[in-house]
């Protein structure tokens, strides 16, 4: 299909990508592979965005959209508790209404059916791509094949989760139903306090995202990629060929650009004069003393709704989705009232962090990543959107972008993926900004 692939160039010579996260990275190792000369920008250091503070579940088992009838049952909720797992914070509700009214929209019966098969295609291919792009390197022991398990403290609220458990088995996730006595057996680090719960073999999880991220940087570093410590300002075309500006001014032009800024990326594409209905779910993580009795595998309790994954250096505790821009300072309120549960559901838990994080995760209201050219600037790229999944998909992104590059088929109909025809209007005209990429704030 001719729109879903870029410029055709028979020698290309180089490409500049914009983010030097999982998503960016893999995009540039991929690229690096076909013989692309690679240069990345990113004011801070390779994987210490997003990357750096998620869970490292490569969460095969998310099928299923955000835009739900369950998740507007809890709009109101999450309007008035400022404390809850999903929080919207007032000021900024005349900014996120628009992506609000957007995500409603999806929640459609027939928009849900036909965005949770777009996920599962991108899905089923996740794990085979981590472990493609990790084999030979010393990072490869860093993904673990131990499953994923989500807890429920009650038998009503697992008997509430059946029927999106049968839809992700209908679209091809592998789920076991554990009741309260299996659990204890197959996860004897938890308390008895669980009703039953879910377990999902297919998960793999890394150990470490930061020290995975370092790695993929010096695969690139070693195979000649360039690291641009620096801003990216906006884009520009000459000739049909993308010139980059930094916040100095300085202006170069590269055969192809790929946009993989993550929450920054919707500005460089406004650079462009095209517009996408981009927005920033914020993230929180605490890092806790590992327990007398380590989890064999990342669990996600369902209420009041967190994660527990032991990673190399700590058990970390994510939890949270926060609607407030990039600019609002952090709350980290929610996250450490998750502490005293997790506390009784692990015994042994110290619940005294040694590190709290906050990230910004690039999010779709329809939660389908971009992935594709830009209408009318075919050698631009976008790799972005991929909101609780950058992790899960960045590798895969990364071989999806390398075929879209050389005009080759992709493993996978990515049409639902393509800015224009995934749902987020790309093609309306917007002015021109000329607002700096500045990420001096990323954590």
């Amino acid at each position: 299909m001719a729109s879903q692939q870029a410029a055709h160039l028979p020698r290309p010579k180089r490409v500049a990508i914009i983010g030097a996260g999982v998503v960016g990275l893999s995009c540039g190792l991929h690229l690096q592979h076909l013989g692309y000369d690679v240069e990345i920008f990113d004011p801070r250091e390779p994987g210490t965005g997003a990357s750096y503070g998620n869970a490292g579940i490569i969460a095969v088992s998310e099928v299923l959209p955000l835009g739900r009838l369950a998740t507007l049952r809890l709009l109101p909720s999450m309007l008035l508790d400022s404390t809850g797992p999903l929080v919207i914070r007032w000021r900024y509700l005349p900014h996120i209404a628009p992506w609000l009214l957007r995500l409603v929209a999806s929640c459609r019966p027939a928009e849900v059916e036909r965005i949770a098969a777009a996920l599962a295609a991108l899905l089923s291919q996740a794990v085979a791509a981590w472990r493609e792009l990790l084999h030979g390197s010393p990072a490869q022991a860093r993904l673990v094949s131990s499953g994923w398990l989500r807890a429920y403290d009650s038998e009503r609220s697992l008997k509430r989760a059946l029927p999106d458990i049968e839809r992700q088995r209908r679209l091809g996730v592998k789920l076991q139903v554990l009741d309260a006595r299996a659990l204890r057996e197959f996860e004897p680090a938890l308390a008895p306090v669980f009703a039953g719960a879910t377990f999902c073999p297919d998960v793999c999880h890394l150990d470490s995202p930061f020290r995975t991220m370092q790695a993929l940087a010096t695969m690139l570093a070693a195979g000649g990629g360039v690291f641009r410590k620096c801003a990216v300002q906006r884009l520009d075309m000459e000739q049909g060929r993308p010139a980059i500006v930094d916040g100095d001014g300085n202006r170069v032009i590269y055969d192809r650009v790929v946009i993989a800024a993550g929450a920054w990326s919707r500005q460089l594409v406004r650079s462009l004069g095209t517009d996408v209905r981009l927005d920033t779910e914020r993230g929180y993580h605490l890092m806790l003393p590992t327990p007398p009795r380590t989890l064999k595998h990342p669990v996600s309790i369902a209420n009041p709704g967190y994660s527990l994954v032991q990673m190399e250096d700590g058990l970390r505790l994510t939890s949270g989705v926060e609607f407030a821009g990039l600019d609002a300072p952090a709350d980290f309120r929610r996250v450490r009232r998750m502490v005293t549960h997790a506390a009784r559901s692990v015994p042994g838990l110290e619940p005294n962090s040694m590190s709290e994080w906050l990230g910004f995760r690039p999010s779709m209201p329809h939660s389908l990543p971009v992935i594709g050219p830009v209408p009318n600037h075919p050698n631009v790229l976008l790799a972005f959107g991929h909101g609780h999944l950058g992790v899960t998909l960045g590798p895969l992104t990364g071989r999806l972008i390398a075929a879209l590059a050389e005009g080759r088929p992709t493993s996978i109909d990515i049409t639902p993926f393509l800015p224009g025809l995934s749902g987020d209007n790309p093609r309306r005209r917007v002015g021109t900004r000329t607002d700096s990429y500045n990420r001096e704030e990323i954590c």
